[in-house]
């Protein structure tokens, strides 16, 4: 009798405990997914929403070929063009939307143009890419393009800290691309024949990662890492690693910027518009779309977060304005435009 009367309670309380981890742990469950206040966690954005637009303040250098942008501090940054041997110091003011032109600095003397392709900036320093590919409409090598430069500037004024001579280093990719064994079969080529081509350039922890608009190799594009103190060291053969990052066939980098802990990527065309010279363009879609993808920096996966808003022009550089649990805040410029066409876009 006593163990009958015994045993109820003591099913009652274990049933009791089982619907408690049952509550408890769909809620866990369903934390896992979500932020505490019930959002994606970061990075996993969706939703690509257009804000403002910025407008630039004195003589632009090649406006409408504006192509590279990259802040060292809240207030300067430097921005580039693709058909210039220049980059200029600009200031942002907020409010107002403005990026004003403080300076300009000449990279090369002479020459062709450096075919400036990306900006990366990281503590009181610039890094400057050329595409280091033949031109897009000859094919032909031209010795400015295999450039890659380092500046060093006061963050307090956006402008190098000595002489000139003594702030900019230069140094060239060639031969680490020529020897790399993926990249190696493709150097030299033209871009519409998946030819080596950069248009993307992040900095994080003294580590260059530099992106790759062409070649894409079964859908995947890819993203070259090394040390930044190698690029300049004049080694021909540093420890380098290279990501494939499945975008899907067709699709290049045309823009990598450094987030607070992951990487965010404008993709478009890998391939280039024909030309008399190339009038069959491989990895080449009039029209096609610009999207925007969110990477970890590690694994080959990659987060789609979507398609831009249509416009006209190339979608060509991009900084990241604010950055917060809630979304990230970029502003991109377009090649083609006068005045590149500044646009601020919030990810959510």
């Amino acid at each position: 009798m006593f163990r009958g009367q015994d045993r109820i309670p003591w099913v009652r309380a274990i049933f009791h405990g089982l619907v408690v981890l049952s509550v408890v742990g769909a809620a866990w469950g369903r934390s896992a997914e979500l932020s505490p206040r019930g959002r994606r966690p970061p990075g996993r954005w969706t939703k690509i929403e257009q804000l403002e637009r910025y407008s630039f303040e004195g003589d632009v250098v090649e406006s409408k070929d504006l192509s590279g942008l990259a802040f060292v501090s809240e207030r300067f940054g430097l921005l580039g063009a693709d058909e210039a041997r220049q980059v200029q110091v600009v200031e942002m003011t907020r409010p107002g939307n403005t990026l004003r032109v403080v300076e300009t600095i000449t990279l090369l003397r002479s020459g062709s143009e450096i075919d400036i392709e990306a900006i990366a900036a990281d503590e009181g320093c610039y890094y400057i890419v050329g595409s280091h590919g033949a031109a897009k409409v000859s094919g032909q090598h031209q010795e400015n393009r295999y450039r890659i430069f380092r500046l060093q500037v006061d963050p307090v004024t956006g402008k190098p800290e000595g002489p000139l001579a003594e702030s900019l280093k230069t140094a060239s990719l060639a031969e680490i691309l020529r020897n790399d064994p993926v990249l190696g079969a493709h150097f030299a080529k033209p871009l519409q024949r998946r030819g080596v081509n950069i248009e993307g350039l992040a900095v994080r922890h003294e580590r260059l990662y530099i992106g790759f608009r062409s070649p894409n190799l079964e859908g995947n594009a890819l993203v070259l890492e090394i040390r930044a103190e190698d690029a300049f060291d004049g080694t021909p053969r540093p420890s380098t690693t290279l990501h494939r990052l499945p975008l899907g066939p067709g699709l290049g980098i045309r823009e990598l910027v450094a987030a607070r802990s992951s990487f965010l990527l404008i993709a478009g065309n890998a391939g280039s518009e024909p030309s008399a010279e190339y009038p069959e363009s491989q990895d080449y879609e009039k029209d096609r779309e610009f999207f925007l993808f969110q990477w970890d920096g590690r694994s080959p996966a990659v987060h789609k977060i979507g398609a831009l808003p249509k416009s006209s022009g190339q979608a060509e550089a991009m900084a990241i304005l604010e950055e917060s649990d809630d979304g990230v805040t970029v502003l991109i410029l377009f090649d083609g435009p006068s005045g590149g066409r500044p646009t601020v876009y919030r990810l959510s």
